[in-house]
């Protein structure tokens, strides 16, 4: 049995095309997910899936590249699939769209991704090896790759600088995306529901360049999971009306009836909320403009948080209803209560406070503050202890109990709604509503939303950030 696994990928035309969320910033070093990706995009049997299971088990791998790099970018118009305006001369009826895209040059056209420990048996090897032959590109379709797999470990090119997986923190680190055991069903699951892989969060693992006498590696201690594994973002399109964000319920009950009328019968019990007692239920989330310098306070978009505990049936049932095509209302608009009409867009690429990880930092965040008023579970005790009431508030609702609680007298996140507006709050017991700011042992995975309105959105945190930077 070897010792060790190297996939060696070469850059036929030296170039590498990869970003992340913002597409203006090049991905680099290479992430181990995307690799990933492509030999499962190979895959052909029951035999090369048990080899994948293995792989994506193995611990967070090294990754060997060339650390001088230039950025390259190139741009141009498209033809895309949307119809209408001013099109395309060669293909009628359909648009021309600007697409921009950014790469980049390493100073060699070779990377590796590798595990030092780990020991694939003969039959394994020799299916990665197959695997890896049929990959025709890493990143984007237009980097063509060269993708071998070999036994052991590389020695090494004069290049080549090896990235190790470091604790979170470290200064120069940066995260890229690892395999997990479990990738691979929830690519294959997200490929059912017609979903891209790009949508499946893969764990990220703060990497950074190996020096003498550094460290010895290690990934994320303590990292805890809230109870929340997803997080579907929709953006209003504009032009839009205005929204406030004290009046979020009127807006996070529209989605609630929204999703409810898409998503087919018999409804999942977590979606509903009805019979899923002791388990979390979905939240409708409103994402507000919140934390930064200029914040407006005033609605960019809704989310809907999907419990990591949701079983597989009931989870793509509801994926179906809100993005797949056999959704019988497919989720495009909200029709709330005051008779605004609010167009949605799925998955928005613009605006920080769509994008699902300011909300659910992929490396945690042991310091949050609240976004929108959080409502108390029950009544403080007679001594008063609000403090013990909201950390009672953030155990309910799936999270580790608070190292720090400190009630606030005002928002400490700019532009957050001081209190919800009169008329607007469900039919739940009034409770006290507060802001506050609270302090975890250990970096926590959102979202983070807590109190008697969380399944509304109340009490939605957001991790709490330098004034420097915002």
């Amino acid at each position: 049995m070897s010792v060790g696994l190297t996939v060696l990928v070469r850059l036929r035309d030296g170039r590498y095309d990869a970003a992340g969320l913002d597409p203006a910033v090049a991905e680099w070093p290479p992430h181990p997910a995307r690799l990933f990706c492509g030999l499962v995009a190979s895959m052909l049997d029951d035999a090369d899936r048990v080899a994948l299971r293995w792989l994506e088990a193995q611990d967070p791998p090294e990754v060997y590249a060339a650390a001088e790099t230039f950025v390259a970018r190139s741009a141009g118009y498209v033809v895309v699939n949307a119809t209408g305006g001013t099109g395309s001369q060669t293909w009628p009826g359909r648009t021309n769209g600007l697409k921009q895209r950014t790469g980049v040059v390493p100073a060699d056209d070779m990377f590796a991704v590798v595990w030092p420990a780990a020991q694939p048996d003969d039959g394994t090897l020799a299916r990665l090896v197959r695997l890896a032959a049929q990959v025709p590109y890493v990143g984007r379709s237009s980097t063509s790759a060269e993708v071998t797999v070999q036994a052991g470990t590389p020695s090494g090119r004069p290049v080549w600088t090896r990235y190790i997986p470091v604790p979170l923190g470290t200064p120069g680190s940066v995260g890229l995306r690892v395999p997990f055991s479990g990738y691979l069903a929830a690519l294959e699951a997200a490929h059912a529901d017609g979903i891209r892989a790009w949508q499946v969060g893969p764990r990220t693992v703060a990497y950074a360049a190996d020096v003498p006498d550094a460290a010895p590696a290690q990934t994320s201690p303590g990292l805890a999971d809230g109870p929340y594994a997803h997080l579907l973002v929709w953006g209003l399109r504009r032009p839009h009306v205005s929204v406030g964000g004290d009046d979020l319920l009127t807006v996070t009950g529209a989605l609630r009836r929204a999703v409810m009328a898409s998503v087919a019968d018999p409804l999942p019990e977590q979606v509903s909320g009805h019979g899923a007692d002791g388990r979390p239920h979905v939240a409708y989330l409103g994402l507000l403009d919140v934390d930064h310098r200029h914040a407006g306070g005033h609605l960019l978009g809704v989310a809907v948080a999907v419990p990591g505990d949701m079983p597989d049936a009931s989870r793509r049932q509801l994926l179906r209803g809100v993005l797949g095509p056999q959704a019988r209302q497919p989720l495009t608009y909200l029709q709330d209560g005051r008779g605004r009409r609010l167009e949605l867009q799925y998955a928005p690429t613009l605006g920080a406070g769509l994008n699902p990880h300011r909300w659910s930092p992929p490396d945690g965040s042991t310091r949050w503050v609240t976004a929108t008023p959080l409502m108390l579970d029950r009544y403080p005790g007679r001594r008063g202890d609000v403090a013990t009431a909201v950390a009672g508030c953030l155990v309910t609702a799936g999270y580790p109990e608070p190292v720090d609680v400190q009630p606030l007298p005002a928002p400490a996140a700019a532009g957050a709604p001081h209190r919800m507006r009169a008329g607007t709050l469900t039919s739940a017991p009034r409770r006290p509503t507060l802001h506050c700011r609270i302090t975890f042992p250990a970096p926590v995975r959102g979202p983070v939303v807590a109190g008697a309105l969380r399944y509304f959105g109340g009490g939605l945190f957001i991790p709490e950030r330098a004034h420097a930077v915002r």
